[in-house]
């Protein structure tokens, strides 16, 4: 990402400082309005830990579980993002694609 250029509000000090604390660092496009209009948000993979806090609340308490996610993924913006509902249900629903669930099959010996 050296020579382009980078989104508002995103920093090559912010992916920099991601990627040395080991996140796998995203771009991530969120709709914004039902026009069309899109942010671009600094966002990491959720890691095995914040995986473990989200599960652990999903079903007892959902918004505690999208906190989780938004809070501990969320790398720039985290303020705007938590203030307005609207862009921390899309930055959530972006997030939850992120989360790599491969389906393994069983089969009898």
């Amino acid at each position: 990402m050296k020579d382009t250029k980078l989104p508002e509000g995103i920093t090559q000090e912010m992916i920099n400082a991601g990627k040395a604390k080991g996140l796998d660092v995203k771009l991530a496009e969120v709709p914004v309005d039902d026009y069309g209009t899109t942010r671009t948000f600094l966002v990491c993979v959720p890691s095995r830990t914040v995986l473990g806090q989200f599960r652990r609340w999903m079903d007892a308490d959902p918004k505690k579980a999208d906190d989780i996610l938004v809070k501990n993924c969320l790398l720039s913006h985290k303020d705007e993002v938590l203030a307005n509902d609207e862009l921390f249900t899309g930055v959530m629903a972006t997030l939850s694609e992120l989360i790599v669930v491969r389906k393994g099959v069983i089969k009898n010996v």
